[in-house]
Parts: C-alpha cells; sequence; structure tokens
C-alpha cells in the first residue's frame, strides 16, 4: 500500500464497479431518526482532515467522478479564508464536511471548558455555512485524555441531541453494526471494537487486511455487512517517491516514539508537540 491518489481512485472506481456507492454519514444518521433507514447496507467513506486540505479535495474529488457522497471530518484551526474556499468545493460535491474535535485535550481535561470550546467551533462550522450533523473525536497518541470522553458525557449528549460521535454514540443512535476499517500505521485494518479504547494490544484492537484493494474484496465478500471505511487525505500523494518516503518516515517515528513512551514524563513532554502528528 503506497497511499497513491491511483489506489483510491482504482478503489472507488472498483465500488462503484459493483453497484456500491458511499453515503454520508450524516444522512445515515438522519434516516434513523426518520425511520427510513433501510434494511440494506451501507458504505461510508471517512476522512479525518488534519492537515493539508488540498489533499482533502483531490480525494473529494476522485470520490464524486465514480458518485460517491463522503464525511470529512476537519479540525478547525485549518477553518481559514483560504481553506474554507476548499472546504465549500468539498461540500458543492455533495460531500459532508463536519467537525472533528479535540475538545477534551483543549480543556485539558476540563468537561466545562471542552463544552466552551465545543460551542465555540460548533458556531464557527455553521456560520461558515457547514451544518454539523455528525462529528468525530480526534484520537492522540500524545495525549493523557480521551477525546471519546466528551460525547460519553450524559450532560454532552442532552446539550446536542441532534448530533453524534461517529466514535462514541453513531452507532448506537442508527440502530445499527458495522465493519470499521481504517488506514491506522499506514495500512488497511479492520477496527475490532471502534468504540472502545480498552484493548491495549494492537493484536486485540486490529485485523490486518493490507492493501486497499484487499477492502474490496472483503466488502464484496460480506454483501450483508455495512462498512466504514477511514482514510487520512494527507498521507496521500500523486508521485510514488513521496509516498514512500512519508510512509517510511512514519514507521521510523511510530518505532522511535514507542520507546519514548517507556521513558517516564515523556509522553507529557511530547503532548507539547501534538501538531506535528497531524502531519503523519
Amino acid at each position: 500500500m503506497k497511499f497513491i491518489y491511483s489506489e483510491w481512485d482504482a478503489f472507488c472506481k472498483a465500488l462503484a464497479d459493483n453497484g456500491l456507492k458511499s453515503v454520508t454519514a450524516a444522512s445515515i444518521l438522519r434516516s434513523a431518526k426518520e425511520g427510513t433507514l433501510s434494511k440494506v447496507r451501507f458504505i461510508n467513506l471517512k476522512h479525518d482532515v488534519e492537515s493539508s486540505p488540498s489533499k482533502a479535495l483531490d480525494l473529494a474529488r476522485i470520490e464524486h467522478k465514480y458518485g460517491h457522497c463522503a464525511t470529512y471530518y476537519v479540525q478547525t484551526y485549518l477553518m481559514t479564508d483560504e481553506n474554507n474556499n476548499l472546504f465549500a468545493q468539498i461540500q458543492n460535491m455533495g460531500h459532508e464536511v463536519t467537525y472533528h474535535h479535540d475538545v477534551i485535550d483543549g480543556g485539558n481535561g476540563d468537561m466545562n471548558k471542552a463544552i466552551e470550546i465545543y460551542r465555540e467551533n460548533l458556531k464557527k462550522f455553521e456560520d461558515l455555512g457547514f451544518h454539523v450533523v455528525t462529528v468525530c473525536q480526534h484520537g492522540n497518541s500524545v495525549s493523557d485524555f480521551d477525546n471519546r470522553d466528551f460525547f460519553k458525557e450524559e450532560r454532552v449528549q442532552e446539550l446536542f441531541p441532534d448530533q453524534a460521535d461517529m466514535m462514541v454514540n453513531f452507532m448506537k443512535q442508527i440502530g445499527r453494526k458495522y465493519v470499521y476499517i481504517s488506514d491506522v500505521s499506514m495500512g488497511f485494518k479492520i477496527v475490532n471494537d471502534p468504540l472502545n479504547e480498552v484493548i491495549l494490544t494492537e493484536v486485540g484492537k486490529y485485523q490486518d487486511i493490507g492493501d486497499i484493494q484487499k477492502v474490496v474484496s472483503l466488502i464484496l465478500a460480506n454483501s450483508e455487512s455495512s462498512y466504514v471505511i477511514s482514510a487520512h487525505p494527507h498521507r496521500y500523494s500523486e508521485s510514488v517517491f513521496k509516498a514512500v518516503a512519508r510512509k517510511t518516515v512514519f514507521i521510523c517515528i511510530k518505532k522511535v516514539a514507542k520507546l519514548l513512551f517507556k521513558i517516564p514524563n515523556v509522553k507529557k513532554f511530547l503532548f507539547r508537540f501534538n501538531s506535528i502528528t497531524k502531519h503523519l
């Protein structure tokens, strides 16, 4: 798996050629609440946009070419005038552009502060014309906090009853199970329990799939199952050389980080450089 645009293009084409079209998470949630969610399985292509909005637009164009509507979870710091034009283009293709939050990190574990940050950022999305129906928490390997805790809080669910976090209560709200596949560690894997971070070992967390075309084979072989496929746009490149170089750097950094995490207090120190992880 090289993470080049042609691979994503071939993946989207293969789905479409087999009569499978991605729909947005928002449309799935709305249908479930209206009681019109079909018993036929669904596919949702999901993207966490943590850097490189232009690459998100590249993937959106590929998906649009084959009739797919995906969900793009965007971090608020990216909502600049220049980038908002790119996100508007993505939305105009029928994709969902919404909030990728890290408010527990932002509030240093203080729930009241987290709610305040969430409200402020929610208003920013809405004011820019991006209606927030589903959100997705940001997983942060160098944080002592878990952003899942935000929508696990009953008070938060009461304050924002029309929203659902893809990694917390989305499955419960739609009343349907699905298989969650992610490009975690630069390779596609089934996440055995995407709603639960308690599983500590990678062996327990993941089932390795590997190449993106093997994801197609898996989907076709399990015709009754619904799927959410999560991919990070910033990992994709036009150039094979750039893609391989990025993947090599990612693997090296991950190995070094695992060693550093064993040293007391190093994790807290690395949290200061959290922004770096959004580019890997």
